[in-house]
Parts: C-alpha cells; sequence; structure tokens
C-alpha cells in the first residue's frame, strides 16, 4: 500500500489518532506490552517532543508500525491477549491491492471516521535471507518479517504518553518503548532504499535535523553503535544514507534521489517558486547528512 507522497496526506488529527490507537493497544495487553516496540511513522513524535524554534513540524503518520518479539506470537496466552485487544478496539484484517486477508496489517475507524492502519513487525531469524515476508501462523494473527528490526530491542528509549482511549475510555497514561535515533534512522534508511518512498527520507532528515543534541550528540551514538552488536547493520545503514544523500565524485548529494525525496515531501507545488524551494531544501539536507557522515566518520 502506497503511502501519501506529501506531507499534506496525513492531515494532524490521523497522526493524533494514530496515538490514541497506541495507548488504547498498550493498554489492554497487560504484561505483554513491555514486548511491544514502537517504530515507523509515529515514532518522529517521541524522538523530537520538542520541535526548535523555526523548525517545520513533522510531516505525521497515518499508521501504528509495532515490532512484536516473537515469543509474544508464540506464547498462547500472549497470542490471545493481542487478538481479544485488536477485537475489543474494532480492528479488522486489511486487504492488500488484490483484495487478500493480511494476517499482520490490521485497520480500524475512530469515532470520527478516520481510517488507522496497524502493522505487526518482527524479526525471525528462520527465514531464509533475511526476506521481508509474512511469518506463517495457524491463527487469525501474524507478523511481517523485517530484517534488523529486532536491533529496536536493543536501541530504544521509553516515554510516557497520555492520549485518550478509543471508544471513549477516558484518559490513559502508557509507557511506550520506540526506536531511538540509530535504530530509527537504520530501518527507515532500509526502507527507502528497498521502496523509495519520500516519506521514508522525510522521517530520516527530520529526526536528524531536529533531535535534542544536535549532530554531535547523534554522531556520538551513530559511532557507539558501530563497536556494539549492530555494528555491521549501522555500518550498512550509514553506506545507504552516503548512497542516497551524499556528495562522491560524480554526483552532487542535492541531486540524489534521498535528498529529492525529502524535499518533494515536504514541498508541494510545480510553479516556480515552489521548484526553487525544493532545491534549496535539497541542498540543506544533503549538508545535514553530508555533515552527519563526517562526524561519524
Amino acid at each position: 500500500m502506497a503511502k501519501p507522497s506529501s506531507a499534506a496526506g496525513y492531515p494532524k488529527e490521523v497522526t493524533e489518532n494514530c496515538e490514541r490507537v497506541l495507548v488504547t493497544l498498550l493498554r489492554g495487553l497487560g504484561p505483554w506490552k513491555n514486548s511491544v516496540y514502537l517504530v515507523g511513522g509515529l515514532t518522529p513524535r517521541y524522538l523530537v517532543p520538542k520541535l526548535p524554534a523555526g523548525k517545520a513540524p513533522h510531516g505525521g503518520t497515518g499508521d501504528v508500525d509495532i515490532v512484536v518479539e516473537l515469543q509474544m506470537l508464540a506464547d498462547t496466552e500472549a497470542y490471545h491477549s493481542l487478538e481479544d485487544n485488536l477485537k475489543k478496539m474494532g480492528f479488522e484484517r486489511a486487504e492488500n491491492d488484490k483484495g487478500d486477508k493480511l494476517n499482520w496489517r490490521w485497520q480500524t475507524k475512530t469515532e470520527s471516521g478516520v481510517t488507522i492502519i496497524l502493522e505487526l513487525l518482527a524479526e525471525d531469524p528462520k527465514v531464509s535471507g533475511g526476506k521481508v515476508q509474512p511469518l506463517p501462523t495457524k491463527g487469525n494473527i501474524s507478523a511481517l518479517n523485517i530484517p534488523h528490526s529486532s536491533m529496536v530491542f536493543d536501541h530504544h528509549e521509553e516515554k510516557e504518553i497520555r492520549a485518550e482511549l478509543l471508544g471513549g475510555g477516558g484518559v490513559a497514561i502508557e509507557k511506550v518503548r520506540h526506536a531511538d535515533l540509530v535504530s530509527f534512522t537504520c530501518l527507515k534508511a532500509f526502507a527507502l532504499d528497498q521502496r523509495h518512498e519520500n516519506k521514508d527520507a522525510h522521517d530520516i532528515v527530520f529526526c536528524i535535523e531536529n533531535a535534542g543534541g544536535g549532530l554531535d550528540k547523534a554522531a556520538e551514538a551513530f559511532r557507539s553503535a558501530r563497536t556494539g552488536k549492530w555494528g555491521k547493520v549501522v555500518e550498512d545503514a550509514i553506506g545507504i544514507l552516503r548512497k542516497r544523500f551524499a556528495d562522491d565524485d560524480e554526483t552532487e548529494g542535492y541531486r540524489k534521489d534521498g535528498s529529492v525525496a525529502a524535499a518533494r515531501f515536504e514541498i508541494e507545488g510545480d510553479d516556480p517558486e515552489a521548484r526553487e524551494a525544493r532545491a534549496r531544501r535539497q541542498r540543506v539536507v544533503s549538508d545535514l547528512i553530508g555533515r552527519l557522515l563526517k562526524a561519524i566518520s
């Protein structure tokens, strides 16, 4: 399912309802809520809780992507807890472009009629070649195998968030475990490399540009991760950033597809003013990623 190509496709109300879905889901999972980790387009809301002055807000999201521990799908009690909670929230299995029901993508409508997508992700080392594919299941719920997604178990932060529960259940406060800047950037870099969605480029750039502590702190986090358990994955992701955004001997970074994708997501229009604004933004984006890569190395 293709994502909107620009920020205009993500109304603020939709993003806020995604947060409501997340809090409602966590509220009903009991002890298994500690086996759920947020990744994807809702994560910047927590990686950048306070936007620096003069910066444009994040483009938003229309879905909730969570990585679940494999044992949650294998444990009967946890499995039924997840399934029962989805049913209580009014979720039903979503369909792909062919009309087939999916066990890993679910959808619901809020009271205002907004459709929210929930995607269940996991990483199973037994899947041959680390392919992106649904994991086998005997029931109604499965997860989409995403290579390297389990790095979020080691690279995450925790935030306490509050939101109105779906169904008028009042305001609830829950602690969410979400990808940190390193794992978020890595997973988004792999996604950008595979599917070339404008929003993936925007998500990467927004968080690197606005995360607390600036580029120096970001670079320090990447340098530390390069020497750890996920060092090879981090190196590969850095290589993707270099390929998609940075200058090389043949092509200036602002002309590369990652820089163009981020600018196109953020700035719409085909008039001369809009084209000039995108060209300027492409240079800013490329320079930002270039400075990060230099600071890391």
